[in-house]
């Protein structure tokens, strides 16, 4: 009977006109069916339109009471809609009557369906909440060559990026630092003072003229972090990133894949000789 009725009518047209009615009624034959009771079987062996708007209303309705807020999502990299999938939360009163509460939510990205953990730590004697997030938003994306470099390379450059998601300055630059001090060691040795490593470095083919004043730059940022006690900004953090990991490429990822290309590129046919 059910098809009966139904299937005459454009369905479009009915979901439109009925403003949802349509939807909730598919949604209460799904939950018909979820309780165990057998539903008929003009939905059950009912065309796929049919089958997909009743998916589509049994979403609806679910989400119809989530709470939904904006959130950076590491994957999608940027602020999206995330859904809080469950909150947990804890509260009482210290010796001094001060108020505590600490509330965990498990957010969901809307897009990706990443899921993140929130700590929010409220005390009644701090105006300010304590908010983190587990993981901690991504300040910058590690490149996907990192796979390449050497093992003990690969390590530091890690631990930089642990630092840089930390929301921390001083760390990665001086981290930089030593990334730059390991390739130049482990190339030309260990030859006197940092400009003296970097004009070996140029001797040796590794880096031209220019480019040794572009690291020299990225070295004394680095220098004045661990030794002056500078407090470089996100920009010039950004920076000494950039210029590292130039180089990194260049020296340990770059000619592997140039010669892989050469193989793979076909040869220019010769020219034709006349008789």
């Amino acid at each position: 009977m059910l098809r009966f009725l139904l299937f005459p009518f454009n369905l479009g047209r009915l979901c439109a006109r009925s403003r949802g009615s349509i939807f909730r009624f598919f949604l209460g034959m799904e939950r018909f069916y979820y309780v165990g009771v057998q539903p008929s079987a003009a939905c059950l062996h009912s065309p796929p339109t049919l089958r997909r708007l009743c998916t589509i209303a049994g979403m609806a309705e679910r989400s119809k009471g989530d709470s939904v807020e904006r959130v950076h999502c590491n994957n999608c990299r940027t602020g999206t809609d995330h859904r809080i999938v469950k909150t947990i939360s804890d509260s009482g009163e210290t010796e001094a009557e001060d108020y505590w509460r600490t509330t965990f939510d498990m957010l969901e990205c809307c897009g990706c369906h990443e899921v993140v953990l929130r700590r929010r730590f409220d005390f009644s004697a701090d105006p300010e909440p304590d908010i983190r997030y587990f993981p901690p938003p991504v300040s910058r994306h590690p490149p996907r060559w990192r796979y390449r470099l050497p093992s003990d390379l690969r390590t530091v450059f890690d631990e930089v990026y642990l630092s840089l998601d930390a929301n921390t300055r001083c760390l990665p630059i001086i981290g930089a630092r030593t990334l730059l001090d390991m390739l130049i060691v482990q190339k030309v040795g260990d030859v006197g003072s940092f400009k003296q490593k970097l004009k070996k470095l140029e001797a040796g083919g590794f880096v031209s003229a220019d480019n040794v004043e572009i690291l020299d730059a990225a070295l004394d940022a680095g220098n004045a972090a661990a030794h002056r006690g500078h407090a470089p900004s996100v920009s010039d953090v950004n920076t000494v990133m950039d210029i590292v990991e130039n180089l990194l490429q260049a020296v340990y990822v770059l000619p592997d894949m140039a010669q892989r290309l050469k193989k793979t590129t076909p040869p220019r046919p010769g020219k034709k000789t006349t008789p």
